[in-house]
């Protein structure tokens, strides 16, 4: 959220927040007073003005973005807009970022939401088959964005009907303004590290100290003893290793480098009464601390718009890109170098006299993992993506009202999927060496017809008509092949491995067709009702089934404007607004029962079946509810917002069990319900403002409540910790309740009724129940900006509250003993029960742990509850006096910090806060901390 104040020599004032921008007519007595708005895009390019708006919205503007040091925008969206939650479930660079605008829409189909770059909808997600994780949006270049903006509700969303449930990002890229060229150039570099310190592994004292006690508790002898005897040999010839070896491997410094980060981009732009014209270039390279994790981009973009008479105005974008990401395994893979980090001894060394890396015995070392070190200079998990991105639009005034929309947008992505793994070491040991190739294009296109009338009734009455034509199409084809056994491990090609071991070849294609109408109305400025309507067509659902019809409407009165308040100079503005509607969400099951001649059968094709026919199969449908205030103190020097929303999403889309008779499980059916409700609350207050000292802080507030209000047959869906229950919220825990360790001897302890009260040292007798949600349900930001001649300091603060997360490899990292031998695991399970420390946080840890105390429970859940310093920049901006001579217009030179502090209220959580949009980690890369320096250069 940027806050700004805009004085114009039209003597009207302008505040610009994050979520919302205010007007209002400041008397001058020298120019004669005229109406001017600062505009937001909405729906298909379509402008409004924010009095005219009657829908909830959140605004971007570029300079509250400019120079984040992040690889995808969607990661900008945290903090800066209320209703809207974002979370890294890895920090991957370049990776995939969820976004969640006002909770979670749905179980089984679309939770993030649609994203339109210069009117033209784009692809988002992960689109790689060898990358762990990536993100299609990485490949746009951040600093060409001027703006972006976030759809929340009905009255918003509507127009884009079948799927926008899960809401809308509309991105406006930068372009030329009229005036002789302008020339920007910024260079940053910086470093990266860890945001979060993470679950740690031990070191060889803690170790040996660990299998002390985990084998004197198993032998019933004093660790003393056993130590003794472990280094006589009198146990095993690994134990004597452990306890008389010199080796003392951090495995996380071994894994880790120091890494960088770069961002070079270049700009012109400028025109003249025609042709108006923005080209930019950039290069961006992020590191990850973990060897072997990066990503690397190259963009460039042209865009021109040129007024070839009166009446027709024409427009080309066309941005060009060019990223490659390497990523790395997580989860029990045991190439994922923080599962090395956790389950490696510290005893086994890294590397070999030599300076080599040490590989181990038969290829592995002591406890049967990798040498993750190894693996991440000699494998690759990498893929190479280049789009293009074409939009061409026209506007064309057919009468003084009329006027009539072209825009033909296509987006072409060249995905190159490449994974190898080394003969020599890891995975591909045992078959001398494993490479994977594919490469998967993706065309999809985006055609639109929009014909707009806006006329007038009297003085007062004031109409805006729009129709909308609308073609979607997503096209991809995917071809790719794997071998084993290759002759070097210098030999990369797929052509050298000689032993074929897998192929793929898929086609696949989409397409959709709308129409929709829309109706703006509003008398004075004083009240505004909008309508929409939108009939939708996807190709995947059968006959009956493939028309929707999605609607919405909106309503504001802005009571500034009666005639008493309009006298009251305290008041700028008092706006109120509703709105409500039906907008759709798409799914992926298939209404088909199919069958896949994929199975070689004595080298016949082979049919196999899957899905039943339920030609009643149809979009899952969003009714939000959305009710607000604007209002405007000062001449809008101090704005805020408040807002409820109730988001009710019906005809969810569940696996309904049956028969096993019938041949198949389950089939798909839309047979749920679930609701989405809360508050949002925006400030923004623009302090001081004068010739030498600026001073502005906003911020944001939201809540969420989320629960799920049927379900097949009332029954509760449990899968793994999570349960599906009426009542519930999506991502509810379901497990045994941790009631801590008995004092007197050492156990584990639950709570019998899975709440309070009485406890028992028995797992199976404890009782499962709900355990809370992995949603935030309280969440927003604070920002601030301060100057000082030409000094700037800039802040955004996030938080959020109310949400907890699993640590699914608790049950390994921190064992009691069952396989801490084999895996050491983490710190955390050091402070462990003993006669001398009886109120410990675990309990004795016994050889070959048969209590059953690291199985699921709140033991290893944690709140998420957290308060980051997300970005903080300061920089100092040289005057014109002191640039004379140098052709320069402006220089600044600043630094900036991304991710620097996180406090964490729960001292048991060793994952980022923002996690908590997935209910569990998965041992994935840590998020990043980023300090940088950059130069600032203008023509």
């Amino acid at each position: 959220m940027n806050v700004k104040l805009r004085v114009l020599s039209a003597g009207v004032m302008f505040f610009i927040g994050g979520q919302t921008v205010l007007a209002q007519k400041a008397k001058n007595d020298t120019v004669k007073e005229q109406q001017i708005e600062e505009v937001v895009m909405v729906g298909f390019g379509q402008k409004k003005t924010v009095t005219e708006l009657t829908g909830a919205v959140g605004t971007i503007k570029s300079d509250a973005i400019e120079n984040v040091p992040v690889a995808s925008v969607d990661k900008m969206l945290q903090g800066r807009v209320s209703g809207v939650q974002t979370g890294n479930a890895s920090g991957q660079p370049g990776g995939f970022a969820s976004v969640r605008v006002r909770g979670i829409s749905s179980v089984n189909g679309g939770v993030n939401p649609i994203y339109i770059i210069d009117g033209v909808r784009v692809t988002s997600g992960d689109l790689t088959r060898g990358a762990i994780t990536a993100n299609a949006l990485a490949n746009l270049n951040t600093d060409d964005i001027e703006s972006m903006t976030v759809l929340k509700d009905a009255a918003s969303t509507a127009v884009y009907g079948a799927d926008a449930g899960a809401g809308v990002v509309i991105i406006t890229t930068k372009s030329g303004k009229k005036g002789k060229p302008k020339i920007n150039i910024n260079f940053e570099h910086g470093t990266n590290s860890r945001a979060i310190e993470g679950q740690r592994g031990l070191n060889t004292e803690q170790y040996r100290y660990l299998l002390s006690h985990t084998f004197g508790n198993y032998f019933n002898i004093s660790p003393e003893e056993f130590v003794q005897e472990a280094i006589a040999g009198n146990i095993n010839a690994d134990l004597q290793n452990i306890y008389t070896t010199s080796n003392n491997t951090d495995w996380r410094k071994v894994l880790s480098r120091s890494a960088y980060q770069q961002s070079i981009n270049a700009s012109i732009s400028g025109g003249n009464d025609k042709v108006t014209y923005y080209n930019s270039a950039s290069y961006f390279l992020q590191e990850s601390e973990i060897k072997g994790s990066d990503f690397k981009r190259m963009a460039f973009t042209s865009k021109v718009n040129y007024d070839a008479s009166d009446r027709l105005k024409i427009g080309s974008d066309i941005q060009l890109a060019y990223s490659k990401i390497n990523t790395l395994n997580n989860g029990g893979a045991f190439s994922n170098p923080i599962l090395t980090e956790l389950f490696a001894r510290p005893t086994d060394p890294a590397y070999n006299a030599d300076g080599t890396y040490y590989l181990g015995v038969n290829g592995r070392l002591s406890n049967n993992l990798f040498n993750n070190a190894y693996l991440a200079e000699n494998n690759y998990y990498r893929a190479e993506t280049a789009r293009v991105f074409a939009n061409v639009n026209a506007d064309y005034k057919i009468l003084k009202n009329l006027n009539y929309r072209f825009v033909l947008g296509g987006e072409f992505l060249n995905v190159e999927n490449n994974t190898y793994l080394n003969p020599i070491h890891g995975d591909g040991y045992q078959v001398n060496g494993r490479k994977t190739e594919s490469i998967e294009r993706f065309f999809n296109w985006n055609l639109q017809n929009i014909l707009s009338y806006n006329f007038k009734v009297g003085d007062k009455n004031n109409f805006d008509l729009r129709l909308i034509q609308e073609a979607y199409q997503r096209q991809n084809h995917a071809v790719g092949a794997g071998a084993t056994s290759v002759g070097s491990p210098t030999l990369e090609s797929l052509s050298n491995f000689v032993k074929p071991a897998s192929f793929l070849g898929e086609r696949g294609r989409s397409s959709r067709t709308g129409y929709a109408a829309t109706v703006n109305y509003n008398f004075d400025r004083l009240i505004t009702v909008d309508a929409a309507y939108r009939r939708d067509a996807l190709s995947n659902f059968t006959t009956d089934q493939k028309w929707g019809n999605f609607y919405s409407v909106g309503l504001a009165v802005d009571l500034a404007r009666i005639n008493f308040v309009k006298d009251l100079n305290e008041i700028s503005l008092f706006k109120l607004r509703a709105s409500y509607g039906k907008v759709g969400n798409q799914i992926s099951s298939s209404p088909y029962s199919l069958y896949a001649f994929t199975t070689n059968y004595n080298d016949l094709a082979a049919a196999t079946y899957g899905g039943v026919y339920n030609p009643d199969l149809k979009w899952e449908t969003i009714n939000p509810l959305s009710v607000g205030i604007d209002a405007g103190l000062f001449k809008n020097r101090l704005t805020f917002t408040v807002e409820y929303y109730n988001k009710e999403t019906k005809d969810l889309v569940f696996a309904q069990p049956l028969s096993l008779a019938q041949g198949l499980a389950s089939y798909d059916r839309n047979i749920g319900s679930l609701v989405n409700k809360g508050f949002e609350f925006a400030v923004n207050g623009e302090i001081f403002n004068n010739d030498n000292f600026y001073w502005s802080l906003g911020g944001n507030f939201s809540t969420l409540k989320n629960e799920i209000t049927s379900l097949y047959g009332g029954q509760d869906i449990i899968s793994g910790s999570t349960i599906l229950r009426e009542g519930e919220s999506v991502g509810t825990y379901y497990m045994r309740k941790w009631a801590g360790v008995d004092a007197s001897n050492g156990n584990a302890l639950w709570y019998k009724n899975g709440v309070d009260g009485e406890t028992t040292s028995n797992y199976n007798d404890a009782q499962l129940a709900v355990q809370g949600s992995n949603f935030a349900k309280y969440y927003g930001g604070v920002n601030t900006r301060v100057a000082y001649k030409g000094f700037s300091l800039e802040a955004l603060a996030t938080f959020g509250f109310g949400g907890k997360v699993i640590n699914d490899w608790a049950n390994y990292t921190q064992s009691d003993g069952q396989y801490s031998y084999n895996y050491v695991g983490s710190t955390d399970q050091l402070d462990f029960w003993t006669p001398q420390n009886p109120n410990a946080a675990n309990p004795k840890p016994v050889y070959n742990n048969s209590t059953l105390s690291n199985r699921i429970s709140t033991r290893y859940l944690s709140k998420t509850d957290y308060l980051r310093l997300s970005n903080i920049k300061i920089g100092y901006k040289f005057n014109a006096d002191m640039l004379k001579g140098t052709g320069m217009t402006g220089f600044e030179v600043y630094v900036q910090g991304n991710n620097i502090w996180t406090h964490l209220y729960d001292d048991t959580l060793r994952f980022d806060p923002e996690n908590n949009l997935t209910t569990t980690n998965n041992l994935n890369l840590p998020i990043q901390k980023t300090y940088s320096l950059g130069f600032n250069l203008q023509f």
